[in-house]
This record gives C-alpha cells, sequence and structure tokens, in this order.
C-alpha cells in the first residue's frame, strides 16, 4: 500500500481564478486611503478610466444622500476609517438613474463595475 502525502496539497484545476477570489477586496470596509491606493493601481495598469480613478480618489464629502433622498452624515470618515464604498456609489448611481444625467449614471456604472473587476 502507499502512503498518503499530506504534506503536499493535490493539483487543481482550479487555476488562478480561486486564488484570486480568496484575495478579492472587501468595498464594504475600506478606507478611503486605501480605496485611492488600489484605484491608482489599476489606472497605472490601464484598467480603468481616469475619470473611475478621479472619483474613487476623490475626497468624501460631509454629507450624502442615500438612495432614499436621506441625507446621512459622514463627517466622521477620515481616510483611515473602514467605509461602504459599495452603498455609497450604488446609492450615487441609483440618484443618478433618478435626476442625474447620462454621463453621470454611466460614470457611477464603472465605478461599481470597478468593483466587481477588484
Amino acid at each position: 500500500m502507499g502512503s498518503a502525502d499530506f504534506g503536499k496539497a493535490p493539483k487543481s484545476d482550479a487555476g488562478p481564478g480561486f486564488e484570486e477570489t480568496v484575495k478579492r477586496i472587501d468595498f464594504t470596509r475600506v478606507s478611503p486611503h486605501e480605496l485611492r491606493e488600489i484605484a491608482r493601481e489599476y489606472y497605472d495598469m490601464g484598467k480603468i478610466s481616469q475619470d473611475t480613478w478621479l472619483e474613487l480618489s476623490s475626497e468624501l464629502p460631509t454629507q450624502t444622500l442615500n438612495a432614499n433622498g436621506e441625507v446621512i452624515d459622514i463627517t466622521e470618515v477620515t481616510d483611515d476609517t473602514d467605509f461602504n464604498f459599495v452603498a455609497y456609489f450604488s446609492d450615487r448611481a441609483e440618484i443618478a438613474r433618478s435626476i442625474g444625467t447620462a454621463d453621470e449614471v454611466e460614470k457611477m456604472q464603472d465605478v461599481l463595475s470597478f468593483f466587481a473587476l477588484v
């Protein structure tokens, strides 16, 4: 009988896709500083447009609107505070679809696509 080799993982056909999934960034809990760094890397690699990079790296306002039109105070968010950018940009996309321009809607869709890309 052969002995089992528990020291080595069996070869997998999953490929690098699995590792990329494990390394995925949780954009519901990332600081503005981290988001800027990640966006800059993707911009430098040519994976996102300048408009998307500028949107992702711009400073947060002190207040924002959610998709229901309620004012949300985000003054406590600092450059190193975890923040839910997915919700923030999803709300902005919803507002843009309701009252914004086609350019604004496209810009928000590009930002949301970035979150799915990384």
